[in-house]
């Protein structure tokens, strides 16, 4: 097939057996250019009886090139189906041309008209102008002029088309071919007289029983004159006849004729394979159920198309990537033009096809787009919105003017980022579109609420932090400290620090988050954390010293028993009452022991003091113990259980918890305890036997005698020397003098306290006290001399000299013959009370 312009080409639309060329209509009609015609375009076809000049008359109407019977091989059957060719002498509109197999052939036989009926109906349902070809001298014969198939096509085309009167009616142009002498009008006159019998005499719907054949077809006539006698004639009137089929016509001669219910040349292809299947099929076909039908499948591929073109556009494309990647410029308005672009292309295709229609699947254009266009709108709403949310974020944390409120600033920059956003969602919100922005707004709004609580939880959560880490550090400080050396007040003054410390960092706290807007029930919440954190530092540390009891009481008692009071090593002379020293090293144990048994942090109850006290007086036990012979390691803790019972209800042996202690109080419990002291029972009395065996070792060297060889030697060799002082009694009286003086200087200058010190402080202090006591014991002697002079007689003055220096010889004698008493190495206890330590020790500091 030729391309089809210029009437060469043509093509068998329907074949003899009734086959419908659906490939080759679609490529004939977008070869013909009818598809982007529109409605532009015009079909014309033919029917009537077979070998009656039907191709002759269309190729010399309109140039196309029919096979044409060729008389000279006889009369036969030349066009077989249905043909279709594009006209190639009428400019405008484009034209198409169907060749129609003729009626009553031989070929088919008398019964088969079936195809003439079929093809007779396929021309009435598709063509705007049907010609019936017919001749003039047939006109008032009964079966001549083709009445029997007119008659049965106007009958079946009620059944089968349900045609809307005064609609779309189709032209029927009668053409009389080889006229005669008769007139025209005569012709014309006698026709419609047939026409409206045979109107009359079919059998109509019920619908259509009030309405003539001219409310469904509009009726011309033409005659034209013998092709074959008279043919210059034929192609003159041809000529004439072909001006009423094309856009130069004059007014009131055209066949052409206007309709809102003709299909655009793109939906024609489908049209024609619909129809020829009904018809075919024998089925009713309403031709405004057809339209509707050719409607729906065309505008739904135009809609398709539309979509897809849309998908590949580029611009498309690049305005989906740009707002993938950043927040795209004037969003909302490239979109909403390239929508309306895509819809304006539909809307150029699909204004021919009916109105309900093709607006219901404009909607699901519509609807299709915005499907396509919806998730980069949302993309770019939810990008809008964590810009404005990065905006708000970065300003938070950058502060605001000096001395501005958190909360202040927080509200202030909220308000901003909201504007931020109002202002840019013009260019993202497509025109022409109901979709929702407020949620995106809300959701901003939550965001923000969001982030200011976070920063405000997290600034007061920073802030809470470093007061508990401050006041945890100040516990710390004193608590490691009263700790290492806890006095008797212990946990008051732990309770104390704690309590100072947590006020310190709570005013701290309080400063840090002025200005976040906290509630006095959140304030008072951070500030109990606060206090929780130094409370469980303190008890931390309190664990800490539990943990290590016994080195710590094991501590203390050596600190107690091996210092003196002022700090220096005890040199464990003769003078020392050990038992007291011990009893009292043991007794500082003892209540060290029963601080770390439990926490007090409050008033004492009358139970926690009974348990105190039960403590405490494990030291009081041991010490109030028999005398030697008790066994070591736990006799005295065994026999405090009758001196508890006898002072108080708790009875430490036996007891398991501590009263009025709450669990997590407790340090030590009351079995751990027991334990520990028996512990440092066994470790102490060790310490105590090395001082006895050391104060032992002391006496005896301060008891031993010179060598005999030393007494000899000093005999022999002072001697003459005694002798001389015998002789001379001033040499005698000044050295008893010197004596005495030097004594009272020794004893001024307490050499043997100051010796226990050890050699060295010793040395020095007895270094620093020589000359003071020289000088002070120098002015007493000559004080005593002057009075003595002055006085008394110098026999009573010998007398009072002799006693005195008797009395310093006595009271030496005494110092030198004074011994320690005896100390029980027993475990259970010492052989002196604390009473008489104290009284030691009174006695040694004078």
């Amino acid at each position: 097939m030729a391309d089809g312009t210029d009437g060469g080409a043509i093509l068998q639309v329907v074949s003899g057996d009734g086959s419908f060329n659906t490939s080759g209509v679609e490529q004939f009609v977008k070869a013909t250019g009818v598809e982007t015609a529109g409605v532009g375009y015009s079909i014309v076809a033919i029917m009537g009886p077979q070998s009656s000049g039907k191709s002759t008359l269309l190729n010399h109407l309109f140039g196309t090139r029919f096979e044409e019977m060729d008389a000279l091989s006889g009369r036969h059957q030349t066009t077989r189906g249905i043909w279709l060719a594009r006209s190639a002498k009428v400019a405008a509109p484009t034209t198409l041309v169907m060749d129609l197999e003729g009626s009553d052939g031989r070929e088919r036989g008398e019964d088969d008209t079936s195809f003439e009926r079929q093809s007779a109906l396929f021309a009435l349902a598709v063509a705007d102008i049907v010609l019936v070809n017919m001749w003039a001298k047939d006109v008032g014969r009964e079966s001549g002029a083709g009445k029997p198939l007119l008659k049965t096509i106007f009958q079946v085309n009620l059944k089968l088309f349900q045609p809307a009167p005064n609609r779309r009616r189709t032209v029927l142009l009668f053409v009389f071919r080889d006229r005669t002498r008769t007139p025209l009008e005569k012709l014309i006159e006698t026709w419609e007289a047939d026409l409206q019998r045979m109107w009359d005499g079919i059998a109509k719907p019920p619908q259509y029983e009030q309405y003539g054949i001219k409310d469904f077809f509009e009726l011309q006539y033409a005659a034209m004159s013998n092709f074959e006698d008279r043919g210059e004639e034929f192609s003159a009137e041809a000529v004439v006849l072909r001006r009423k089929f094309s856009t130069d016509a004059d007014e009131g001669e055209s066949f052409l004729r206007q309709s809102d219910e003709k299909l655009p040349g793109h939906a024609l292809a489908l049209s024609m394979a619909k129809v020829w299947e009904v018809v075919r099929e024998h089925k009713d076909l309403n031709l405004p159920a057809h339209r509707v039908m050719v409607a729906n499948i065309r505008c739904a591929e135009i809609a398709a198309e539309q979509l897809e073109a849309f998908r590949r556009d580029p611009t498309w494309r690049g305005l989906a990537e740009e707002a993938e990647q950043d927040l795209a410029a004037s969003f909302g308005q490239r979109a909403a033009d390239l929508m309306d672009s895509c819809l304006e292309g539909y809307d150029e295709e699909a204004r021919y096809f009916e109105a309900g229609v093709s607006e219901a699947k404009r909607e699901e254009l519509v609807e299709a787009l915005e499907g396509l266009v919806r998730p980069a709108f949302e993309g770019q709403l939810a990008l809008l919105r964590e810009l404005a949310l990065a905006a708000f974020k970065q300003q938070l944390a950058m502060g605001g003017a000096p001395g501005e409120a958190f909360v202040d600033r927080a509200q202030r920059f909220s308000g901003e980022a909201l504007e931020q956003f109002d202002s840019q969602l013009g260019d993202v919100v497509v025109p022409d579109t109901s979709w929702e922005t407020a949620s995106a707004r809300a959701q901003l709004e939550r965001d923000v609420a969001a982030h200011v609580q976070s920063a405000r939880l997290e600034h007061v959560g920073e802030a809470l932090a470093a007061a508990q880490k401050a006041a945890s550090k100040d516990v710390s400080a004193a608590a490691i400290s009263l700790l290492e050396s806890p006095p008797a007040d212990l946990w008051l003054r732990l309770t104390t620090v704690s309590s100072k410390a947590t006020a310190k960092a709570c005013g701290q706290l309080e400063r840090e988050v002025e200005g976040y807007g906290l509630e006095e029930d959140e304030l008072a919440e951070v500030e109990v954390k606060v206090g929780e954190a130094a409370r469980q530092q303190l008890l931390a540390h309190a664990r800490e010293a539990a943990n290590t009891a016994l080195s710590r009481v094991k501590d203390r008692f050596n600190e107690v028993f091996q210092r003196d009071e002022h700090g220096m090593p005890r040199t464990w002379q003769p003078s020392v009452d050990i038992a007291a020293v011990t009893a009292s090293g043991r007794r500082a144990a003892a209540l060290l022991l029963s601080q770390l048994c439990f926490v007090r942090s409050g008033p004492t109850s009358p139970e926690t003091a009974a348990a105190e006290a039960s403590v405490l007086r494990l030291a009081d036990d041991v010490a109030a113990g028999p005398g030697p012979g008790s066994s070591a390691g736990g006799g005295g803790l065994l026999r405090s259980r009758g001196a508890a019972s006898e002072a108080s209800t708790f009875d430490l042996l036996s007891a398991t918890e501590w009263p009025g202690v709450a669990e997590a109080d407790v340090l030590l419990a009351p079995g751990q305890a027991r334990s520990i002291w028996r512990q440092f029972m066994s470790d102490s009395t060790f310490s105590v036997q090395q001082a006895l065996a050391t104060q032992e070792a002391n006496r005896a060297a301060q008891n031993r005698l010179p060598p005999l060889w030393a007494i000899v030697a000093m005999v022999v060799l002072g001697f003459d020397e005694f002798v001389a002082v015998l002789y001379n009694p001033l040499w005698l009286v000044f050295l008893l003098l010197l004596f005495l003086f030097a004594r009272t200087v020794y004893q001024e200058m307490d050499v043997e306290a100051e010796m226990q010190r050890g050699l060295l402080p010793g040395a020095i202090a007895l270094s620093s006290k020589f000359v003071p006591a020289l000088k002070k014991v120098t002015f007493q002697t000559m004080d005593s001399a002057k009075n003595f002079l002055a006085d008394a007689p110098a026999a009573g003055a010998g007398g009072d000299s002799g006693e005195q220096r008797a009395a310093a010889r006595s009271g030496g004698g005494d110092l030198r013959s004074r011994r320690p008493r005896e100390v029980e190495l027993s475990a259970g206890g010492l052989g002196s009370s604390s009473g008489s330590g104290e009284g030691s020790g009174s006695r040694k500091d004078d």
